[in-house]
């Protein structure tokens, strides 16, 4: 295995990537749970500070998921999730790892959110329980790096609220620059009939993983030559 793993692009065309996918029905169920609370998360932090971005999301956007009416974003059956806990950034995990075994771990996290404390606990063990049984499908659920796959796999679960509260500071919606793609994901979560607005949603989101584990395996290689040369 590569030391930093591409994670799966979808077919050209117009094939049907999940039914091609390594997902089970209930990894699905549970993306499509965890999805939902997050957006609801968002919809909750917006209403607070209405006007300003949330979690990385333009506030223009968010009327639009708000919208989503009985349907909801669960109901789109997506194979990866829609938050992002720098899981592409392994440097970043050794670093907060290091802090959840330090005694100073307790003080430097009381300021945050109990609800971004609450839902990063949540996601970091849906994802600690993935890398765990199916890696294959935790890097393209999570968008993994094969790095910081490693270091979650080696977490005790003991470990993890620990490292919930350094980390939920860090917990933003995935894609957050690509407004095209919200705006699709509230579109068709709001009708929820179409279905070939779905799967373009579907597969929108699986080719802006593809470029980003691109652009992050340029940078390794990039950072590799340099400590070689």
């Amino acid at each position: 295995m590569n030391e930093q793993s591409l994670a799966l692009l979808p077919p050209p065309g117009s094939t049907h990537w999940m039914q091609r996918e390594p997902l089970s029905e209930r990894m699905l169920a549970d993306i499509a749970e965890v999805n939902t609370v997050f957006v609801a998360l968002a919809l909750e932090l917006h209403l607070l500070r209405p006007g300003m971005p949330v979690l990385g999301l333009p506030a223009h956007l968010l009327p639009g998921l708000a919208r989503q009416g009985r349907i909801g974003i669960g109901s789109l059956r997506l194979p990866y999730v829609l938050f992002d806990l720098r899981f592409r950034d392994p440097g970043y995990w050794r670093d907060q790892l290091t802090g959840v075994v330090s005694v100073q771990d307790s003080e430097g996290t009381r300021a945050t959110d109990v609800r971004l404390v609450r839902f990063a606990r949540t996601a970091l063990t849906l994802a600690w329980h993935l890398a765990q049984s199916d890696p294959r499908a935790a890097r393209l659920a999570f968008g993994l790096e094969t790095a910081t796959e490693s270091l979650l796999v080696g977490l005790s679960v003991g470990a993890l609220d620990s490292l919930a509260r350094r980390m939920a500071p860090a917990l933003a919606a995935r894609f957050c620059t690509r407004e095209r793609f919200w705006s699709m994901l509230g579109d068709a979560a709001r009708t929820g009939t179409d279905p070939a607005c779905i799967e373009r949603v579907r597969l929108l989101g699986l080719q802006l993983q593809g470029a980003d584990a691109a652009r992050a395996q340029q940078l390794y290689r990039r950072q590799r030559r340099s400590t070689q040369a």
